[in-house]
């Protein structure tokens, strides 16, 4: 939980000198909130191992989960597993699967919505290392998206995205791949 979380944290106060107002701010950063939350209830389900404790603690970590959902408009469950350096770039409207699998150093803007296509859906994304998510974009049923991969605002992702690419639009499409530019 404390490595997976101290990388967190340091996605939030990224590279070099850190001031006592950077530590300051980050405690009222809600996504920072939300994965403190996160981290503690996904070690309680998947390695606490003492009967008593964990009924207490999994209690605890539904019940400040519930507060962030409200507080913050954040929902992580803690089925879903997420790598270390997880980004949340500001609050509201965040909804993830607990189904969902992602890798390290992802970043998720406002509005994003990640699980299946609907009721009855079947699948939820797989995500690779080093994603963007920007605002609003949507990834939706068994999806692949790759190492790499930049979503762009608004994007409704169906199909696969490979390693190196960008995709936008509804539904997104690739617009650049590994070794393009503008």
């Amino acid at each position: 939980m404390f490595p997976s979380l101290s990388k967190d944290i340091q996605r939030y106060l990224g590279e070099g000198r850190v001031t006592w107002r950077d530590r300051i701010e980050l405690i009222f950063t809600q996504g920072v909130w939300a994965i403190v939350v996160y981290r503690f209830g996904r070690w309680v389900h998947v390695h606490l191992k003492i009967p008593v404790v964990r009924q207490l603690c999994k209690i605890l970590a539904f019940f400040t989960q519930k507060i962030i959902e409200i507080t913050t408009g954040i929902c992580i469950p803690f089925s879903a597993e997420i790598g270390e350096g997880f980004y949340v770039g500001h609050f509201g409207g965040i909804i993830l699967n607990g189904g969902v699998k992602m890798g390290k150093n992802c970043s998720l803007g406002t509005g994003v919505v990640i699980g299946t296509r609907g009721l009855g859906g079947q699948g939820v994304p797989l995500i690779g290392d080093n994603v963007y998510i920007g605002v609003g974009a949507k990834i939706l049923g068994e999806v692949k998206i790759g190492n790499n991969v930049r979503i762009g605002a608004n994007a409704v992702v169906l199909s696969d995205v490979p390693d190196n690419a960008t995709a936008v639009g509804i539904p997104a499409r690739i617009i650049i791949k590994e070794g393009e530019h503008f």
